[in-house]
């Protein structure tokens, strides 16, 4: 297992870590990552989250996947598992 907590926003190619993270894991390991959603932020705030693209550039290409609110307009957590 691999756990993000509000960090993943701040990381330039989330792409490559997205793709380190699956390297990382045994078959049907499961990456966890916590962050808010630009979305939901007020525009000054916006840098701190994760936009949908984003969400789509990491989410890609895991075997299976599930996301959950944490809190109503507040954080989400994403469960990708290998």
């Amino acid at each position: 297992m691999v756990t993000m907590r509000l960090v993943l926003a701040f990381m330039a190619d989330k792409a490559a870590v997205a793709q380190r993270v699956r390297g990382l894991l045994a078959p049907g390991g499961v990456w966890v990552v916590t962050t808010p959603l630009t979305g939901r932020l007020p525009e000054e705030r916006g840098s701190i989250g994760l936009t949908a693209e984003d969400v789509a550039v990491v989410t890609d290409g895991w075997g299976r996947g599930r996301w959950y609110d944490l809190e109503p307009g507040g954080v989400r957590c994403f469960v990708l598992r290998a």
